[in-house]
C-alpha cells in the first residue's frame, strides 16, 4: 500500500520556507491527513457515494499499515456515527493520527533515501522530522510541472494539485506566470472528470472542516 499522495505531500512541504510545517502547523498537518484519506480512495479502500464515505475493501482497509491503525479505528466510529464526508472529514484534525502518519511514511521515505532524519527543538521539546533532500523535492515538483505540461496527469499529482492550491502553497513551487499556465492546464485535463470533481470537493470539505476547528482552538485560547 503506498500512501503516494501523502508522500509527496511530505517531500514538497516540510521544512518549506526553511520551516518544519508538519510538526508544528496545525493546518499543513491536517492536510496530510487528508492526502492519506486521497490515497484510500484512489486504491478503492474506501469509497464516497452520494457524499456518504463506505469501506469499499474490507480486506485491503484491514491489511493497511499498522501506523494506520489510529485511522482506520476512527473511520470505522465515525462511519457508524454519520457517513456524510462533513463529519468523516472531521478526522483530519487528530493530531495523534497525523502524527503517526508522519512517522510511519517517514520511516519509508528515509529508507528510500528521499529524506533525513534530523531533530528539531521546539518549546524546549526535542522533534524527529524527515527533511526532504532537495533532489526529492525536486523530483516531485518537476514530475507534477511534466504531467501538466504533457497532459498525463495522475491521481496522486492531482491530489497533491488540489491540496497545494486549497492552501496557496502552490506559489512557494512555481512563479506568478508559470502557475497561471500551469492552472489552466489543470482545468483543461480535469475538465468533466469525476474522480477530480470528488476529491475537490473533499478538499474544500476538509477546508472548511479545518477552518471551523482554527476558530474553535481561538476561542479557547483567547
Amino acid at each position: 500500500m503506498a500512501l503516494t499522495t501523502a508522500k509527496k505531500y511530505l517531500l514538497v512541504t516540510e521544512r518549506i520556507a526553511d520551516k518544519p510545517v508538519l510538526r508544528t502547523r496545525f493546518t499543513t498537518q491536517a492536510y496530510l491527513v487528508l492526502g492519506t484519506i486521497l490515497d484510500l480512495l484512489d486504491q478503492h479502500v474506501l469509497a464516497v457515494v452520494d457524499d456518504q464515505f463506505v469501506i469499499a475493501d474490507p480486506v485491503k482497509f484491514k491489511q493497511l499499515p499498522s501506523y494506520l491503525d489510529r485511522l482506520k479505528d476512527r473511520l470505522q466510529h465515525d462511519l457508524q456515527q454519520d457517513p456524510q464526508s462533513a463529519n468523516m472529514l472531521k478526522v483530519v484534525t487528530s493530531w495523534n493520527i497525523v502524527n503517526d502518519i508522519y512517522d510511519g511514511i517517514g520511516v519509508e521515505l528515509e529508507q528510500a533515501e528521499a529524506v533525513e532524519r534530523v531533530i528539531f527543538q521546539n518549546n524546549l521539546k526535542p522533534h524527529t522530522i524527515y527533511e526532504p533532500t532537495d533532489d526529492s523535492r525536486r523530483a516531485v515538483t518537476s514530475e507534477l510541472e511534466e504531467q501538466l505540461t504533457q497532459g498525463k496527469l495522475t491521481a496522486a499529482n492531482r491530489n497533491l494539485w488540489l491540496l497545494l492550491q486549497q492552501q496557496g502553497a502552490l506559489a512557494y513551487l512555481f512563479d506568478d506566470q508559470h502557475r497561471v499556465a500551469l492552472s489552466a492546464a489543470f482545468a483543461q485535463q480535469t475538465l468533466r472528470d469525476s474522480a477530480t470533481a470528488t476529491a475537490q470537493r473533499l478538499v474544500q470539505v476538509a477546508g472548511k472542516v479545518i477552518q471551523m476547528k482554527k476558530f474553535a482552538m481561538d476561542r479557547w485560547l483567547s
